[in-house]
């Protein structure tokens, strides 16, 4: 006879009687079975009662199979799947790393250990993503600054480490909560000369994208005779930096901005062509750190602005 657990449903509807003895629940009829065989139970239900036969069938139709169960279970939710592909694009957007970081395979083994479900997504999934979420943030800052009355800009031309000229676009607003903010709106190349008159046409045309240009007061920038009056001809207030004529005081008073035997002029004079030397020579710092072994490690860089 098989083992309870191994039983046929069909023994939900007979009686064991004996070892060659059933008795059907449903009639009482008695039925002949030899060495535990539950075909004559089946027959008779086929026959005498199909509709057992039929709720049976669709009851074990209904019920999960245990693969299914274990997929289900070992399965990445959709919503769990979706807040894990979206801190990711945060992770990569606000620390400016490569979209083809998603290729890493370090990347993918922590993401094994944390969640071994989840799929992460491919370059040009995350590019798209990364995409939407610009439109997104675009427009959710183009509505808050139509509920902000007046609007300061900064704007600055910079070069970057390969050589290659950009002007930055910050606004400076106050919220009606008084909460001040300033986010950069553009960083636009300067491909053409940085002629006041071309300057002028992009801060232009960048406040004309956000739809501010009516509500800019003013615009900071430094002293610079091509960036004077660049405000002026988009009918903004110039305002100079108060940090750049500041250091330009300070450089002054200090005659560090002209040869000069100033006792001060000469001690930064020094000290810069010391700094130089070490950040172009790699065999100095080395004999440096040498001899200065068992104190603190000194880093020498070489900044014109201090």
């Amino acid at each position: 006879m098989a083992s309870r657990a191994n039983r046929s449903n069909v023994w939900e509807s007979f009686e064991q009687l004996s070892a060659t003895k059933v008795k059907c629940k449903l009639c009482a009829n008695e039925l002949s079975v030899r060495g535990g065989v539950t075909s004559s139970m089946h027959g008779h239900l086929n026959s005498k009662h199909p509709g057992v036969v039929e709720s049976s069938k669709a009851h074990a139709s209904s019920a999960p199979s245990i693969t299914g169960f274990l997929q289900h279970r070992n399965s990445c939710p959709d919503s769990k799947q979706e807040q894990i592909s979206v801190a990711l694009a945060k992770l990569i957007a606000e620390n400016t790393l490569p979209i083809s970081i998603v290729d890493c395979d370090s990347l993918r083994q922590l993401f094994h250990l944390l969640e071994p479900q989840y799929k992460v997504p491919c370059r040009q999934t995350m590019t798209s993503r990364l995409d939407a979420m610009k439109v997104k943030m675009s427009s959710d800052l183009t509505e808050r600054l139509q509920n902000v009355p007046h609007v300061a800009v900064n704007m600055d031309i910079w070069t970057s480490v390969a050589n290659e000229a950009y002007l930055s676009f910050t606004a400076c607003y106050i919220e009606p909560d008084w909460t001040m903010k300033t986010p950069v709106l553009a960083t636009v190349p300067m491909e053409e000369r940085h002629t006041q008159a071309v300057i002028a046409d992009h801060l232009s045309a960048v406040a004309k994208e956000w739809k501010i240009e009516n509500k800019v007061v003013a615009c900071v920038h430094d002293g610079a005779a091509n960036v004077k009056d660049v405000g002026a001809r988009n009918k903004w207030l110039d305002v100079n930096c108060a940090a750049h004529k500041l250091q330009l005081c300070i450089n002054s008073a200090m005659g560090i901005d002209k040869v000069s035997n100033h006792p001060i002029a000469k001690c930064v004079g020094a000290a810069s062509r010391l700094v130089g030397h070490f950040a172009h020579s790699p065999m100095a710092v080395g004999e440096l750190i040498k001899r200065h072994c068992g104190k603190h490690r000194c880093f020498l860089t070489s900044n014109q602005g201090n």
